[in-house]
């Protein structure tokens, strides 16, 4: 099937030995136009509405009147970056953020989990494990006229009732006609509150258990809505609970949310007996994930999209009062990681322009070629080649021994038809010191030589790509038909 220039396998191996970097020309190359930097949250909330991802006009507005920049822990100072409320990454809104709930979530998931609540004027809500006040303030514009807030920290609970009052959000309260009240954990007395009668219109709990807490659901009125994450195997799933007229809960899964477990004060109180993991069989319903992009926190190098605790233990030496020595650069660059981790999962979720903002953070904070090439590898699946091409430059420049930069210029030659031009920079990117895709340059050259006929080439680097990408069925498949037509 192939048209054959015939090279013979003695002489490929020259191909790409003997190579230096000096053949690639970094200064045809164009120059950076600008840096992406984080948007400002009007911004986030208007392309969640534009991706689809929020659709409620009700929590579009409140999340706009909700400023997620002011409930976060005060930046220490030592980072030097503007817009951080903005991020999708998970920030403290406590001191000790190694503790259950400490984390805020980002506008993602809270805009998920609020248009999930389905908030009604004139709604009575328990918030177990509040996270600052940023979900509380939210909940008081979605229409709530009650709102009882259960935090088991003594010491949390006075910061959030002096930051509620300090930010005014008491007086937005009463403007609203809205009475909220914080509790302790010994005033979430489920048996009390099954025997007085209590209801709910919606109760939201925002850690992790690890069975259903039915007692308490079975308060919800009819037509009430109840969330809560459940985790028997450490990958929480999100609970929606509304009551049947027959008395039975109706529970469906909405999403996935990797949030930490709920504190074990307030867990305690929630399960004052054990044996209640026996009226989980009174409920009913059918699993109906809606939303699979959710899912991706699952992938182990992604679990950041949520912030579980186990992957940002650095965050307690950022923000700690404790008197801990953190150099500047050191904060800088654990933030920048962060922002890095986080950068690749918005781009899996396909929002890019969000992607190559966070990337653009990392390398203000922390210049790095990794970020950069991110930069251009976001820039390129946008369709800006041009900018694509000066980002790589950026990357290059930044750290010459990432592989990564070196093979991206030369896809994008490639895909401009300048294929001799290409293979320059593939050969450079295969004697890199280091590469976080070893395998893909390996891949291009092997295309390249099939676009210049040198099919024996071809074959070679094609078996060095399988090396690295053993599950690539394609190359797999291309490699056969060389491997055949040269034999």
């Amino acid at each position: 099937m192939f048209n054959t220039h015939r090279t013979t396998l003695h002489d490929v191996s020259s191909d790409w030995d003997g190579y230096s970097t000096e053949e690639c020309d970094l200064l045809a190359l164009p120059n950076c136009s600008q840096e992406p930097v984080l948007p400002s949250e009007k911004e986030v909330i208007e392309r969640l509405c534009d991706s689809g991802i929020l659709s409620d006009v009700k929590v579009f507005e409140a999340l706009k009147l909700s400023n997620r920049g002011s409930a976060i822990w005060p930046l220490p100072s030592g980072l030097a970056i503007n817009g951080l409320g903005a991020s999708a990454i998970a920030l403290p809104w406590w001191k000790a953020s190694h503790e259950s709930g400490a984390l805020l979530p980002s506008h993602y998931e809270t805009a998920q989990i609020m248009q999930i609540l389905q908030m009604e004027v004139d709604t009575r809500v328990l918030l177990i494990g509040p996270r600052g006040n940023w979900w509380t303030e939210i909940l008081l514009r979605l229409g709530a006229n009650e709102i009882h807030v259960v935090e088991a920290n003594t010491e949390r609970r006075r910061f959030l009732e002096m930051n509620w009052k300090d930010r005014g959000l008491d007086l937005l309260a009463i403007n609203h006609g809205c009475r909220v009240t914080f509790h302790d954990a010994d005033w979430l007395d489920i048996n009390r509150m099954s025997d007085d009668g209590e209801v709910w219109d919606r109760i939201l709990i925002t850690g992790a258990c690890d069975i259903m807490p039915t007692k308490l659901f079975k308060t919800l009125r009819q037509g009430g809505v109840g969330i809560v994450p459940i985790s028997p195997d450490g990958s929480p799933a999100i609970k929606c609970v509304t009551p049947e007229l027959d008395g039975g809960l109706f529970v469906r899964t909405v999403t996935m949310w990797m949030v930490d477990s709920l504190d074990s004060r307030i867990h305690r109180r929630m399960f004052p007996n054990r044996e209640q993991r026996g009226v989980f069989t009174d409920i009913h319903g059918r699993s109906e994930v809606i939303d699979t992009s959710w899912n991706i926190p699952e992938q182990a190098c992604l679990r950041d999209r949520a912030g579980p605790v186990r992957l940002l233990d650095a965050m307690d030496q950022i923000w700690n009062e404790m008197g801990l020595d953190v150099h500047e650069d050191e904060i800088d660059v654990q933030m920048a990681d962060r922002l890095f981790r986080m950068g690749n999962v918005i781009q899996n979720i396909g929002m890019f322009d969000y992607a190559a903002e966070h990337f653009g953070a990392s390398f203000h904070l922390h210049p790095s070629a990794e970020a950069a090439t991110m930069i251009a590898w976001t820039y390129s699946i946008m369709g800006n080649d041009s900018e694509a091409m000066a980002w790589c430059r950026r990357a290059i420049e930044t750290d010459p021994s990432l592989g990564d930069p070196w093979n991206d210029i030369g896809a994008l030659m490639l895909s401009q038809g300048t294929v001799e031009g290409a293979m320059v920079w593939f050969r450079a990117a295969v004697q890199a010191e280091r590469s976080l895709n070893p395998g893909h340059p390996w891949s291009n050259m092997a295309r390249a030589h099939l676009m210049l006929n040198n099919h024996a080439a071809a074959f070679f680097a094609a078996q060095s790509a399988v090396n690295y990408l053993p599950e690539d069925h394609e190359l797999q498949m291309l490699l056969d038909e060389l491997g055949a037509e040269l034999c």
